[in-house]
């Protein structure tokens, strides 16, 4: 892939706000530097999360049979084409022009072998096999086409197959996923090197085998879980590309440090425990509703995030297919938010604590420290707890929390559909957080 391809798919990746900012760069040089705010905690295990930050680098080293163009659309990535066949089986026709990094052949036995492990028993438990948890098998036509049977109809597995990285088949049931993780190998631009748990780093060279043609020999990741670091390391020279914050832009521009701001695909939230066996204050919608009229998500976008973003009240963003424009957002009212509190029976408020991730998406700090303020003037004692990613994934995965809540986008990505969301604020996500049973019957027929 070219280098302008690169930095767009980093930005994309990025979602949220999507913000980076690149030095000038020789026109030989062979490596670039990215930092980011974490390396993956799985490492080189890619069915363990997604999203970002681990799609930083898991983008460079795995592909999906499908992907998403600089627009957000479906296009061909391991699958040069795929059709509908009936409501319950699709066919996909896969590219000859590719091999895994470690020189397995890449073909539509390899992809068996990867849908097959994530319908086992083990492979359900993981994120991208919770994802796939109604396919009901995988028949391979020729070496370059098969056919996936699904239990019930699933208008957008096109999109969905984004989302399911493939890796080496034969290096996974050897290594397994433990040892696969320190030495993955995928069909993506890049081949990992080494991992320096020390220093923090990763060290990828171009892989010759893929189909997504690197011009830039190495990637170097550099993880760096503070903004300000990141920032002083392209001042610096340190780094090449970084993911960066709102507040930077002004200072990298000024000192010819160019930054980008693309579309998100997703919504930034704060999301509610109610699967718990107490009776908790957030079990009663009437309470979940004050804390949505309490905060004014007008002032956070225009104020915190310099009006790149928008206040939203619904789990789709204006690029992300669902989108109703419709529907607004909660507006700010105090009042109303205190009535409906002393109406749920808490006129004098309560204490809650809300479990967070900070310096991932922008201004994340501020807007929280921001909704912790709004929350306390309408009585809501509200305590931001910051949490390194592997503690917020472990606890998202078991829905293991010491909270009453926990930051948590609505997010579309990989395949920019807002049922993925849904599914996910739903009783159908696997250890559900957030149940409201009238609502599965209706996204399941979606």
């Amino acid at each position: 892939m070219s280098l302008r391809d690169f930095l767009r798919g980093f930005a994309r990746a990025a979602a949220g706000l999507a913000l980076a900012a690149i030095v000038s760069l020789p026109a030989a040089a062979e490596r670039i530097r990215v930092a980011v705010p974490s390396l993956p905690p799985s490492w080189g295990n890619p069915y363990m999360a997604d999203g970002t930050p681990s799609s930083y680098v898991w983008m460079a080293l795995f592909d999906g049979l499908t992907r998403l163009n600089p627009a957000g659309e479906v296009s061909p990535a391991l699958a040069l084409s795929w059709e509908h066949l009936d409501p319950l089986r699709w066919r996909f026709r896969l590219r000859t022009d590719t091999a895994f990094s470690n020189g397995e052949p890449f073909d539509a036995e390899a992809v068996r072998a990867n849908i097959e492990w994530l319908m086992s028993e083990q492979g359900r438990i993981t994120v991208i096999g919770a994802r796939i948890r109604h396919f009901e098998k995988v028949e391979v036509e020729n070496p370059h086409s098969l056919v996936i049977t699904t239990k019930v109809p699933d208008a957008i597995l096109h999109k969905r197959m984004a989302s399911v990285p493939i890796v080496a088949p034969r290096a996974w049931a050897e290594l397994g996923p433990t040892e696969f993780a320190r030495k993955p190998s995928g069909t993506g631009s890049y081949h990992l090197l080494n991992w320096n748990e020390r220093s923090r780093r990763a060290y990828l060279v171009a892989n010759p085998h893929s189909w997504r043609k690197p011009i830039v020999e190495e990637l170097e990741f550099i993880e760096l879980a503070e903004t300000a670091a990141r920032v002083q390391a392209l001042i610096s020279g340190d780094a090449d590309l970084a993911k960066t914050g709102v507040d930077e832009m002004d200072l990298l521009n000024a000192r010819g440090i160019p930054s980008t701001v693309q579309p998100s695909m997703q919504v930034m939230a704060i999301a509610f425990l109610t699967e718990r066996p107490d009776n908790a204050p957030l079990k009663d919608q009437r309470v979940r509703q004050a804390l949505n009229y309490a905060v004014n998500k007008e002032q956070l976008a225009k104020i915190l995030l310099r009006g790149f973003a928008d206040a939203s009240g619904q789990p789709a963003s204006r690029t992300t297919y669902g989108y109703n424009p419709e529907v607004q957002p909660y507006p700010y009212d105090p009042e109303k938010a205190r009535a409906l509190l002393a109406e749920a029976g808490y006129p004098d408020g309560f204490s809650m604590v809300i479990e967070v991730v900070v310096d991932s998406l922008p201004a994340d700090a501020q807007i929280f420290q921001a909704v912790a303020y709004d929350l306390r003037q309408v009585g809501v004692r509200a305590e931001m707890r910051a949490m390194p990613f592997p503690t917020f994934l472990r606890n998202y995965t078991s829905n293991n929390w010491l909270s009453d809540a926990f930051g948590l986008s609505w997010s579309a990505a990989p395949y920019n559909d807002a049922i993925r969301p849904m599914e996910n604020f739903s009783c159908l996500k696997r250890n559900p957080f957030f149940c409201d049973e009238s609502m599965a019957p209706l996204i399941k027929p979606a």
